[in-house]
């Protein structure tokens, strides 16, 4: 949970305000031509540089998940989709659309920044995380996923990597789609999506509706926790000349979830409880960009707003209010096989909490943030090889001046072989709650460290020529200094607090993975990775699965889709507060594996019907101690696409 508290000072405002106009009176006075907008082609990543290239010629590790992986595997939430991704593990805690982290590489879940459309997504108010079970899989047209530390290009949330979410392009071809369906713990669901062309502006905006009683989480009790979830989202592109192009973005997000209390006093473990928590969030961005004879520039603006409330004592509830405004410009020039690119970024980011005071302290609190960063990148693309290097200066208000630097380079020893490594040194300012608390019985520490992260990974990738067969190997080392601990325990004061560990953490691991299409019809995708990531102590970090894989065979016929697909996530630790000293317990999480079939008939090129069992064989299991997940689960529903 993010914010640092300072002002800032009226020489450096000023400084800003100077900068800014100096920006935008370059803009008005650089040339300007025209700006492309064509759909992405599926090798193309706009994520893993601050300009579109492609995929297979970066020496990062890069995965992209298309609209018709997604439409194929038909997942029933955003989480069950990045489960069996390499690199990613994932932890659920309550029911359907409640707290859901994700994690890279062993590292932490506010480790990974969160796009949208363009759009930092993290919530500062939650720990500067993602919610993963609250973004409505139906309205996602393309995930990217970039691995490794990509501070140096996307800033100090991206220590671990950046997961991209893409809703439908305006760019798309013009249609309507249609969907409604249902399913176990009485889930219904209904989302529409479109794109269109309103004279030269072009549109794509989509709907949809969410809403399940869930299931019981505690191990005791009945209780259903339920949840309700609505989205709407607009996308423009808008031709301004010959040469200039206008983007916009909006997003509204509302969800309600249920969730337990724990029982302090007896077990330590999650019990039935009447609380719930809301969460409201809006996404807005402008992208005004040209593109001149390999000349770029684009200015950006762009605002994302959360409010939380947890309603755990009648008629009180503990708010929070989180603000970032983002103001960026970037310009690349490309000069035969070199590409420059620079970036100057202004962000301010404000926090506000409110609450009912209790024994524990006064949870009401505001804070703000401003920060102003510089960017470089310099890629260069020969014949056998390609590589870049990036560098990234920033000014933090609260924590003065850090830098972060990321290199990485491809070789083709064939066309169908290459050797691919990465190498960054990341910085990661400590979130808002850390420093100040957000829970009652939380107090914050005003005096932690950034954390500073120096990262590497190394692979090779291979296509065999007598087989459809795509084999990728990689393996990948990191170490924290200043880890941050969000889970210490002061037994005297009753209170958890977060500390810096003296001690460096370590993550180190590796993946394969095959793609396989033995025949035109039959598709078999397997992963496998292995992972030790531990603490200052040398202890396990909870929650990071020693082991994960994922086997799923996919066979299209002419008029149906199917997928059977297994999903492998190993043993892990995990903290219990036990209700008696030492009040701190390590415990183990069995490991587990999730089968899921799905299928689909197609009734005509407009109407397709589908269902799908997830957890088919009733698996028992929890991805954080104490809460379980649900048994086995079936869906079914209808789309239906208009031209």
């Amino acid at each position: 949970m993010p914010l640092f508290y300072q002002a800032t000072s009226i020489q450096t405002r000023a400084r800003q305000t100077a900068l800014i106009r100096a920006l935008l009176a370059f803009m008005v006075l650089s040339s300007s031509a025209s700006l492309s907008a064509q759909p992405m082609d599926d090798t193309i990543t706009v994520t893993a540089s601050r300009v579109p290239m492609d995929s297979l010629r970066t020496g990062s590790q890069v995965t992209i998940i298309t609209k018709a992986d997604i439409d194929l595997r038909n997942p029933n939430s955003l989480p069950d989709l990045l489960r069996g991704q390499p690199g990613i593990s994932v932890s659920q805690q309550s029911g359907l659309g409640g707290l859901t982290q994700v994690r890279m590489r062993g590292r932490e879940a506010n480790h990974v920044l969160v796009l949208v459309d363009g759009v930092e997504a993290n919530d500062i108010g939650q720990g500067s995380e993602f919610n993963f079970s609250q973004f409505p899989v139906q309205q996602i047209e393309r995930i990217e996923i970039v691995h490794g530390a990509e501070s140096a290009i996307w800033g100090s949330d991206a220590i671990a990597g950046v997961i991209h979410i893409m809703t439908r392009s305006p760019e798309s071809q013009p249609s309507t789609n249609f969907l409604i369906s249902g399913g176990s713990h009485q889930t219904e669901n209904i989302a529409i999506d479109s794109a269109t062309r309103l004279g030269a502006t072009q549109v794509a905006f989509g709907v949809s509706h969410f809403k399940t009683q869930g299931f019981n989480v505690s191990r005791q009790g009945n209780e259903r926790d339920g949840s309700q979830q609505r989205a709407a989202s607009l996308r423009t592109s808008s031709p301004l000349s010959a040469h200039w192009r206008l983007g916009t973005v909006f997003r509204l997000q509302q969800s309600q979830n249920d969730f337990d209390d724990v029982d302090y006093a007896v077990t330590g473990l999650p019990t039935d409880a009447a609380f719930t928590t809301a969460h409201q969030n809006w996404i807005a961005g402008v992208r005004l960009a040209s593109d001149h004879e390999n000349f770029q520039q684009t200015l950006s603006l762009n605002f994302s707003r959360d409010k939380n409330a947890n309603q755990t004592i009648p008629n009180a509830a503990t708010k929070t209010d989180s603000e970032k405004q983002q103001f960026n410009y970037q310009i690349s020039k490309a000069v035969n096989t070199a590409t420059w690119i620079g970036l100057a970024e202004y962000e301010s980011l404000s926090f506000e909490q409110r609450g009912p005071s209790s024994f524990f302290g006064d949870p009401n609190q505001d804070h703000t943030l401003t920060q102003l960063a510089l960017g470089g990148e310099y890629r260069l693309d020969q014949d056998n090889w390609t590589g870049s290097l990036s560098a990234r200066l920033e000014h933090n208000s609260d924590f003065g001046a850090g830098h972060s630097v990321r290199g990485n380079a491809a070789y083709f020893l064939t066309e169908r072989t290459k050797i691919f490594a990465a190498i960054g040194r990341s910085i990661k300012n400590p979130t808002f709650t850390e420093r100040f608390g957000y829970y009652t019985n939380f107090k914050g520490n005003d005096a932690l460290k950034p954390e500073h992260s120096l990262a590497s990974d190394f692979g090779i990738s291979h296509r065999f020529s007598a087989l459809p067969l795509t084999m990728t190997l990689q393996g990948y080392a990191a170490h924290l200094k200043n880890e941050i601990n969000g889970f210490v325990f002061d037994p005297i004061n009753f209170v958890y607090t977060a500390n810096n560990d003296q001690n460096r953490s370590k993550q180190r691991g590796y993946d394969a993975k095959i793609n396989w299409q033995p025949v035109e019809a039959l598709t078999v995708e397997a992963f496998y990775g292995r992972l030790k990531a531990t603490d200052g102590n040398n202890l396990n970090e909870i929650r990071r699965p020693r082991s994960s894989g994922l086997l799923a065979v996919s066979y299209r016929a002419q008029n149906w889709h199917h997928q059977l697909s297994a999903a492998y996530t190993g043993d892990s630790a995990d903290i219990f507060y036990p209700p008696v000293p030492p009040y701190l317990e390590r415990v183990q999480m069995d490991a587990f594996t999730l089968v899921a079939v799905t299928s689909k008939v197609f009734i005509n090129k407009n109407v397709e019907a589908f269902a799908a069992i997830d957890n088919l064989l009733d698996t028992q299991f929890e991805e954080v101690f104490g809460y379980q997940r649900s048994g086995r689960t079936v869906r079914f529903g209808v789309k239906l696409q208009l031209n």
